[in-house]
């Protein structure tokens, strides 16, 4: 932070996909605006905000992005075990109440490793949605442009076809539509086996180099420095006053004082901040909620596989291969599109992830990843908590001396009945493309492991029941008025009445 100068009009704490969002719309849009982006983790490309799997090595090899994925994610909280306690155990974590919980803190936030599937929510998802229907759409569509989702990307997959026309022969009788999975990237112009996946750096594009009319840099990004709170302007009250923040490297503290502040530090640490703030509405924390997951890989049939047939170009180039896909055929994007009548979302494809990897057991080009998710019952009772100190009177604080979070949450009978039901239909329609891979059977994923929890700030019309009001302004503690100066923007920001 040596020779920051403090002429900055937007503070941004975290560098999360909302974080540039919130970025990229100010210097779009206020062309004089200068802004202030500062980010806990440090910065591990060279192009700021990259995803990580661009790289063409993780691109030929899937399975070996994923410990990049285990080493990005951080765990939050775990549960004591009995005998020896390391550092950082949450001692008043009960076990029971618990999800798998982890942060991804590096610049881009999850946005370094993950796949975004942009899908368009249902009418259903949006009946408590605080935002006028059609304007909603609107922003959904501005953040598709924003994330770069074209249209279908991987009509050249052999396997796309193969996959899509399976599902869609065994579903279409019932009324069940089978669609492509719109992701965000596109085939690269120079290589078209490659894909440039969306990253922090996508959504602000060429405006991260934007410069004022007196020729200084319009963004700016500190990495490797953590905000540690928001000050409060006591007169008059419910105003932001400044940020402090703490150079990790140095261990220097300074106060930013901006216009505008925002809190884009996802679910868990948008929440860290505005407690360890002072910043404490009654419904902060709460309605902890995500999703539940199944999960399992499957080997093509080789019926299946037959049908490509010998005019398939890897056939006619290599006679040797017996398998007739491209090595490098570009992986396949499907789902089971969610309905009323099907409450789930589905994704037929291949990707990387911490949990699993196919290894050399078998030829890549024949495994499918099937995974599917269905919601959870919104309960208040579900939340996170925060301490300054654990029972026995230690401190109780992560590894950057903020306070820890304890996780609250059981799920419901019905959250049950429609996870047993998800998995059943999993296994259909894994039964409809092959046979399992021994190694990953149906399973269930223990819950949060994605790092997809969400609703600790949520926004909303009622100011009993939501963080921040539906333009996503922090309420103050008492409910009644918003901060004047203070926005929100992470994945916990889910719209309810």
């Amino acid at each position: 932070m040596n020779g920051l100068d403090s002429n900055y009009e937007v503070f941004i704490a975290g560098s999360e996909p909302l974080g540039a969002t919130y970025a990229r719309q100010i210097l779009e849009y206020h062309k004089s605006a200068r802004v202030l982006m500062v980010e806990v983790g440090a910065q591990e490309s060279p192009v700021i905000g990259m995803n990580l799997k661009n790289a063409v090595k993780y691109q030929r090899d899937l399975d070996a992005f994923s410990h990049i994925i285990r080493a990005a994610v951080q765990p939050m909280s775990i549960p004591p075990a009995s005998g020896f306690i390391p550092s950082f155990k949450a001692m008043d974590q009960d076990p029971t109440l618990s999800i798998v919980n982890r942060v991804t803190q590096t610049v881009g936030g999850m946005a370094t490793h993950w796949t975004y599937c942009c899908l368009d929510p249902h009418d259903d998802e949006l009946v408590q949605c605080p935002i006028e229907r059609s304007t909603m759409r609107k922003h959904l569509q501005r953040g598709r442009e924003l994330m770069n989702v074209p249209a279908d990307q991987f009509e050249t997959s052999a396997r796309r076809e193969l996959v899509k026309k399976a599902l869609t022969d065994a579903y279409k009788p019932r009324g069940i539509a089978v669609g492509s999975l719109p992701l965000a990237g596109e085939r690269s112009e120079d290589k078209d086996t490659l894909v440039e996946w969306s990253g922090m750096d996508t959504i602000l594009g060429d405006f991260i180099h934007s410069k004022d009319a007196d020729g200084q840099n319009r963004f700016k990004l500190l990495s490797e420095c953590l905000v540690v709170k928001f000050e409060t302007d006591p007169d008059p009250p419910g105003k932001i006053k400044s940020a402090l923040v703490r150079d990790l490297r140095t261990g220097k503290e300074k106060y930013i004082e901006c216009k505008v502040f925002v809190a884009a530090c996802g679910t868990i640490c948008t929440h860290q901040l505005r407690w360890n703030s002072g910043i404490r509405h009654k419904a902060l924390g709460h309605y902890l909620t995500g999703h539940s997951n199944g999960f399992c890989q499957v080997v093509l049939r080789k019926t299946l596989i037959d049908q490509l047939g010998s005019n398939n170009q890897n056939a006619k180039t290599d006679p040797a291969d017996d398998i007739p896909i491209l090595l490098n055929d570009l992986e396949p994007q499907i789902g089971i599109l969610y309905s009323p009548s099907h409450p789930h979302h589905t994704q037929f494809h291949r990707d990387a992830f911490s949990y699993v990897t196919v290894g050399s057991q078998i030829d890549r080009r024949v495994v499918l990843d099937i995974r599917y998710f269905c919601m959870l019952e919104v309960q208040e009772s579900n939340h996170i908590s925060f301490f300054t100190q654990d029972r026995f009177g230690c401190p109780n604080t992560d590894i950057y001396g903020m306070p820890q979070p304890t996780f609250h949450f059981e799920a419901t009978a019905k959250d049950d009945e429609l996870a047993q039901r998800m998995m059943r239909e999993m296994c259909e329609a894994a039964n409809v493309l092959g046979s399992y891979l021994l190694s990953t059977p149906p399973h269930f994923i223990p819950r949060g492991i994605h790092g997809h929890t969400t609703a600790t700030t949520r926004v909303g019309n009622d100011p009993n029941t939501s963080a921040a009001d539906k333009n996503s302004r922090v309420r103050t503690p008492a409910g009644d008025t918003v901060y004047e100066k203070l926005w929100i923007g992470c994945a916990g920001c889910i719209p309810m009445q």
